[in-house]
């Protein structure tokens, strides 16, 4: 199957973006055994999360409503946040992907979501963690995923949030629910 999905995904996307999803298959494979979570249906996420990444910011908005997605204002104001969202009906619809695992991790793997399991929160590290990424806090962020997912995910959400104020862009709510969340949670 894995096979079949690589093949797929080299049709639909640059040769950087397929760098990105097998280095992301890669570092989810480490990260759910380390943390005892179902490596299978992430692996399937890895190869199908960012098959939407590329459309242009009207055809994600396009694809949504035509899928009947709810599409949000903070939507319209940055369609980026929509790729995953997409990208779970793509592979629903073109390669019938049905497993609620593989779904949650693609439909969350951006903004994050309060409700998100174990599972989604380590696909969401290791999208924002695998190898290609170049930041220099990523190490930082590998250690700290190692050994507290929860912190390593409150982590990466504060980074992100500084970074899309200091270059001027949207923070989806959902960030910030789960950002709230976390904190509540590890800080009482």
């Amino acid at each position: 199957m894995e096979y079949r999905l690589i093949k797929w995904l080299e049709k639909r996307v640059t040769a950087p973006r397929f760098r990105h999803s097998i280095s992301v298959l890669e570092t989810v494979t480490e990260l759910a055994d380390r943390h005892g979570v179902n490596q299978a249906p992430l692996r399937m996420a890895a190869l199908l999360h960012d098959c939407a990444r590329e459309l242009s910011h009207a055809e994600l908005v396009a694809s949504a409503e035509e899928f009947g997605l709810p599409v949000r204002d903070v939507d319209r104001m940055s369609p980026v946040l929509l790729h995953g969202k997409v990208a779970a009906e793509m592979a629903s619809r073109e390669l019938g992907v049905t497993d609620p695992a593989v779904i949650s991790a693609m439909l969350w793997h951006t903004s994050g979501h309060p409700d998100m399991s174990l599972s989604d929160e380590v696909f969401f590290l290791s999208d924002v963690m695998e190898p290609t990424r170049p930041h220099d806090w990523v190490q930082q962020l590998r250690e700290l995923a190692r050994e507290n997912v929860d912190r390593a995910v409150l982590m990466a959400i504060d980074i992100n949030i500084a970074h899309l104020d200091n270059t001027g862009r949207i923070v989806d709510p959902d960030t910030f629910a789960l950002r709230d969340l976390l904190r509540q949670n590890l800080h009482g």
